[in-house]
């Protein structure tokens, strides 16, 4: 699937981050100060994400609610939810600045009407979204919230995490809920928002930097991951420079830094880890950081 609109990136932008010269050991643990700056920048992001997120579903919700009557009309709903990716309605230009994999419509039952995609590849309806996510049951009963959780998609296709917002839709503003408008991050995209965002801060540090979430006992965006370009999935030679402990620290609510180094010693990599309670038991945020000139 493809984003709503590249300019998302720029929503996370963050500011105040440097990185100074030194020489071998003292490159790296400066690196990995650094990076635990970042880690405090990334995680901050996530909840602006999904704060705001919940709020753009919030304002846009009307439209779609209007269109669950009966006898339920579900290309009415799918349209009215792809009028959403619209550049040209307020509501499109503020939920571009999201990096959704899906928006959709969810019935009373918790199950998907429709999504933001064309008819043959819409996967929405009749999937169980309620069931992973409590954030969906408790919009169903008129309270919006976010919340995260794994869901399969597609047949066949491994269990994906998202962070998902989610508002009750109602067909009139004082009217019953009658389903619930969701939007849904991948962990992969949204670490892809705030690699870009360090990118762009850290411009002029000359630093490369990696991105990613502790999620699910693995690091998120990696490996056969497909929801980012492969060039911002975590390197394959960085996961084994993982201390073998991290998922244990993190769900000890620990925050540490470590450091190594490449292309013997010449390439000095500091890296900090924090957990990311606001995600899930477990979950945390990593972020690899290296200058280019050591």
């Amino acid at each position: 699937m493809t984003p709503m609109n590249t300019r998302w990136s720029w929503a996370l932008v963050l500011c105040g981050l440097g990185c100074s010269k030194g020489g071998g050991d003292a490159v790296a643990r400066d690196a990995a100060t650094r990076a635990q700056s970042n880690v405090r920048e990334g995680l901050g992001a996530v909840g602006r994400l999904t704060s705001g997120l919940q709020a753009a579903l919030a304002s846009s919700a009307q439209p779609v609610g209007a269109a669950i009557v009966e006898p339920l009309d579900v290309a009415r709903v799918r349209n009215r939810v792809r009028d959403l990716h619209d550049d040209r309605s307020a509501a499109g230009r503020q939920l571009s600045l999201y990096p959704t994999w899906f928006i959709a419509a969810v019935g009373l039952d918790g199950k998907g009407l429709a999504g933001d995609q064309e008819p043959a590849r819409d996967y929405i309806p009749g999937l169980d979204i309620g069931e992973r996510f409590p954030c969906v049951r408790a919009a169903l009963q008129g309270t919006a919230g976010s919340c995260t959780g794994d869901l399969v998609t597609t047949e066949g296709a491994a269990a994906r995490g998202y962070m998902l917002s989610a508002v009750p839709l109602r067909v009139t503003t004082d009217g019953p809920v009658v389903g619930a408008l969701v939007g849904a991050m991948t962990y992969g995209r949204v670490a892809k928002a705030i690699r870009e965002a360090l990118n762009v801060s850290t411009l002029r540090d000359r630093v490369q930097l990696s991105v990613g979430f502790w999620h699910g006992g693995r690091v998120v965006p990696s490996g056969r991951d497909n929801d980012v370009p492969a060039a911002l999935l975590v390197p394959d030679p960085l996961l084994p420079r993982i201390p073998s402990n991290l998922g244990a620290r993190l769900a000890r609510g620990e925050s540490f830094t470590f450091t190594f180094t490449e292309n013997q010693g010449a390439m000095q990599w500091g890296a900090a880890a924090a957990p990311a309670p606001m995600l899930g038991p477990g979950d945390g945020l990593i972020v690899f950081r290296a200058p280019l000139r050591q």
